[in-house]
């Protein structure tokens, strides 16, 4: 079979060759080939489909013209804008072939992105309009000033309503990471305010007004304080008002802060020496060399790029430099000077001001050399002054450069310098070490020298409080470290972790915490964490796993480790954080006679326009802002409350605030004629606890109140800032008819519960033990509150005397307990400064205090006599095996003119 097919294959070969010779003469037909396609094209996305109508062929070769190709019959491509040329090539089998090709345009219209100029072709510029305003695109018309260019603006209408505006959602983020201002051309012929709001973005909403003068085309520009990415753009004509017209924008774009060109020409506050329109040469002068330069030290507080004012001391007594100012410094209300100064050595630094309206006045301020430090000089003065000297080393010799920056009035240290701590616990259940007290003796030094001091940098937002913990390393060992001793062993399923507050002057500062036990330091865990922040205060979370849980009892803390050196670190506020400092207990929290006091159940049983309840890890609790400052009822919380009228009820709450305020507490009806018995509490941004002992009694009335319609009052509309509120309890000490007021003192009549000789009426100081510290602690036989004798405090200058009795009721307080210390007082505070304070220990095994609690608000002295009453609920797990300690002192510090002199008594100390 194989020959045959052979055979047929010669037979065919030669038919063929035969075939060929016998037409050679003869034209060969073959089939021509014609190239063609057409297309479809989505504007929108740029999405071609090519329709390929060539003829005559069977193999194709796409050349889609930006460098990609294809071999299918009816390709599909994606393009971005531009102009492409296509070129098919088709071909068919027996070799023919033929060319075609096409330009083809992509235009996808263009999402309005920052620059914005309203005249590109292919741009969509739709924006949304709310509030009545209407927005649209249209020639510029009015081609003159700062717009002296026929092109298209943005027409914006306003109809007259409030916060009505327009937003683009833009067609890429407007990031601020680097350039943090916004310019635009704006046309107004009013004066008003326009309001520039980012939105939509990966932090917090961010928004600032800037002023237009009225006057047609003007540059206006926005500055924002934020490092985050937005993708809404959002502007409002007069945002608070009803200006109704046409407005017109025009060339929004994004620039950096330091390009916003500077138009003022007068030297006033404030000074950052970045206005290219003053003449600093001219109006600053005095005895030293003087000039404003790029900043030479980007570091610490001033790590920016920014010009500066530079001095130069040759070394001379009293070399100054003279700012003659355009606009005085009035200090009538703000009457503190601050700026930034850099220094390397060590100085006195004297602000002088003169040419006023009276006498000249100075203040000094010592510099510790450590490079850019922020000093402010606060003057006893309602004067007004033209001019500003300042002295570097005055009357010494020092000589050397130094630069000076961000100079502005502010309101001045005339409050107390630092924000007293409430409370401090070593008790591993509710360990918060604060510094209230000195911890010296709990502190193990391993190489790290521990002191207690004053803060040193106690002027943030940070870490406001007095007292912190000093480590100097001893350059020992690499390892060198402190240690706390706890009374128990942590326990992170009720806790997230432990948080601390942190100071160092060296960058990128490692700050470990290593968590032991006790007797066995290989049973152990450690995290660490770098600073991010240089010569300030910075808080670190150290959070831990619920299987850390019951295992540590001894904290150790390393400062840079492995770094053999002989820095010195502060640290403050070490203390555990999570579900077991706020309400989220599991139904631990006791709010007496409210309903959902921790607001753990949301705003349940709360009324009034204050309610906002947020919740943080585990803890809920009510936040309100008060932006406006007006009546004290016009911003309230409250919860409805049956009050039995003339009956003693104990408000406790904690609260704290983003700053220094007060705000009202107490009880009231919720009806005509509203009578309530309220006192004002001063909050901190530290949580305090309050506990108020209020009678059901109206105190400009006198007369009873009481009934179903009835509440619990929190009104903070008087002043500015946050409030936040939790763990709410109402409770009645004599609503069953069995109760004890506690009131003011019937010569004997007061239970005494745990303390011994409370009215004092042995005349001698049994069981008292007597502070003198500077002043005077002494028994009176001239003044009492029934019976013969009292307790008497008296301030002598800077001194703290104090009445202490010390380790009562062992055996007999439990953790559990409310603690409630009473006594009756009588005297008067004079000059600024001065406190009377009341402070309960919880005494544990060994020494240990595991609880010291400040009672807040403090008794008020006045002329006659009056009762305070504080309460303490004992956290259960605390160790009270030595039963509590209390201490009644007068305190004054070195504000001269200061006094505080009190007599106490009736004393009790009872357990409910």
């Amino acid at each position: 079979m194989k020959k045959i097919i052979q055979t047929l294959k010669y037979i065919s070969v030669l038919v063929l060759a035969l075939s060929f010779t016998n037409c050679e003469d003869d034209d060969v037909v073959l089939p021509s080939v014609e190239a063609g396609f057409t297309y479809t094209l989505n504007i929108d996305t740029g999405t071609v489909t090519f329709i390929n109508i060539s003829e005559n062929a069977n193999n194709y070769e796409w050349d889609f013209g930006d460098g990609t190709t294809s071999t299918e019959i009816n390709p599909v491509k994606i393009y971005s804008n531009g102009t492409y040329t296509v070129v098919l090539k088709a071909k068919n089998v027996s070799g023919a072939s033929d060319t075609f090709e096409s330009e083809i345009t992509i235009l996808i219209p263009e999402i309005a992105t920052l620059p914005i100029s309203f005249d590109g072709e292919n741009t969509t510029y739709d924006a949304t309009t709310f509030n009545g305003a209407a927005f649209t695109v249209v020639d510029n018309p009015d081609v003159s000033g700062a717009n002296a260019v026929a092109s298209k603006v943005g027409e914006i209408t306003n109809s007259g309503a409030q916060f009505e505006g327009f937003y683009f959602d833009l067609g890429a983020p407007l990031d601020l990471s680097t350039q943090k201002s916004v310019k635009a051309l704006v046309w107004s012929d009013k004066a008003l305010d326009v309001l520039l709001k980012l939105e939509e973005g990966t932090g917090a909403d961010v928004e600032t007004t800037a002023s237009h003068g009225g006057t047609g085309w003007e540059e206006v520009y926005f500055t924002f304080n934020s490092a985050a990415s937005y993708n809404r753009f959002t502007m409002f004509f007069d945002p608070s008002g009803t200006t109704s017209g046409k407005f017109y924008i025009d060339a929004i774009s994004q620039i950096a802060t330091d390009a916003i060109p500077c138009t003022e020409t007068n030297l006033e506050l404030p000074v950052d020496f970045d206005c290219n329109g003053i003449d600093y040469a001219a109006k600053i002068v005095g005895n030293v060399s003087f000039e404003v330069i790029d900043n030479p030290e980007l570091s610490g507080i001033n790590a920016e790029v920014s010009k500066v004012g530079k001095i130069v001391n040759v070394g001379e007594n009293w070399e100054n430099a003279f700012f003659n100012f355009d606009t005085a410094i009035d200090l009538t209300s703000n009457k503190g000077i601050r700026f930034k100064l850099f220094s390397d050595q060590a100085l006195p630094i004297k602000v002088k001001l003169e040419d006023g309206t009276e006498a000249p006045i100075e203040v000094d301020v010592n510099h510790t050399g450590s490079g850019w430090e922020e000093l402010t000089f606060t003057f006893n003065s309602s004067a007004s002054y033209n001019d500003m000297v300042v002295f570097i080393d005055g009357p010494g010799t020092a000589a050397g450069t130094f630069y000076i920056d961000d100079i502005e009035q502010v309101l001045g240290d005339t409050a107390e310098p630092c924000e007293a701590e409430t409370m401090q616990s070593l008790s591993a259940a509710d360990f918060n070490l604060t510094f209230m007290l000195d911890p010296t003796s709990s502190i193990i030094e391993d190489g790290g020298d521990f002191t207690w001091i004053d803060n040193p940098d106690f002027n943030n937002d940070v870490n406001t409080s007095c007292k912190v913990g000093q480590i100097t390393k001893l350059g020992n060992n690499p390892w060198d470290n402190n240690q706390i001793d706890l009374d128990a062993k942590l326990d992170f399923n009720a806790n997230e972790g432990l948080k601390i507050k942190v100071w160092s002057s060296r960058p990128n500062t490692e700050v470990r915490i290593k968590l032991e036990e006790i007797g066995a330091p290989n049973n152990n865990v450690e995290k660490f964490l770098t600073t991010s922040v240089t010569s300030a205060w910075e808080e670190l979370t150290f959070a831990f796993d619920p299987a850390d849980s019951g295992k540590y009892n001894k904290i150790v803390i390393f400062f840079d480790l492995n770094a053999n050196n002989t820095d010195t670190y502060y640290f403050d506020d070490l203390a555990l954080y999570g579900s077991s400092n706020g309400g989220g207990t599991g139904g631990a929290f006791d709010d007496g006679l409210l309903t959902n006091g921790d607001f753990e159940n949301g705003s349940t049983a709360w009324i009034g326009n204050a309610v906002d309840v947020r919740t943080e890890g585990d803890n809920s609790f009510n936040f309100a802002d008060v932006t406006v400052a007006g009546n004290a009822f016009d911003v309230n919380l409250s919860q409805v409350v049956e009050i039995v009228p003339g009956a003693t009820y104990t408000l406790s709450f904690e609260a704290s605030s983003n700053g220094n305020r007060t705000m009202l507490a107490g009880i009231g009806l919720n009806q005509d004629p509203w009578s309530n018995n309220v006192s004002e509490v001063n909050l901190t941004t530290q949580t305090q606890s309050f506990s108020l002992e209020l009678k059901a009694t109206d105190l400009n009335t006198s007369a009873d109140f009481g009934g179903a319609n009835s509440r619990v009052i929190f009104d903070m509309g008087a002043a500015t800032g946050v409030v936040v509120i939790d763990n709410v309890s109402l409770t009645c000490s004599d609503c069953d008819g069995g109760g004890n007021t506690g009131g003011g003192g019937t010569g004997g009549g007061t239970t005494s519960g745990l303390v011994t000789n409370g009215d004092f009426e042995t005349g001698d100081e049994s069981s008292w033990i007597l502070f003198q510290n500077g002043g005077t602690a002494t028994l009176d036989n001239a003044i009492s509150n029934g019976g013969s004798w009292s307790g008497k405090l008296a301030t002598n200058g800077p001194s703290n005397p104090a009445f202490k009795q010390e380790r009562i009721g062992a055996g007999t307080v439990n953790a559990g307990d409310t603690v409630t210390i009473s006594f009756d007082h009588i005297g008067a505070i004079g000059g600024e400064g001065g406190v009377f304070n009341v402070i309960l220990f919880v005494e544990g095994a060994g020494g240990s205090v595991p609880i010291t609690h400040v009672f807040s608000p403090t008794p008020i002295l006045s002329d006659s006599w009056t009762t305070f009453t504080g309460t303490f609920t004992i956290p259960n797990g605390t160790d009270t095996s030595e039963g509590i300690s209390f201490l009644i002192e007068a305190v004054c510090g070195g504000a001269t003119g200061c006094s505080v002199t009190a007599n106490i008594d009736n004393v009790s100390a009872t357990l409910n």
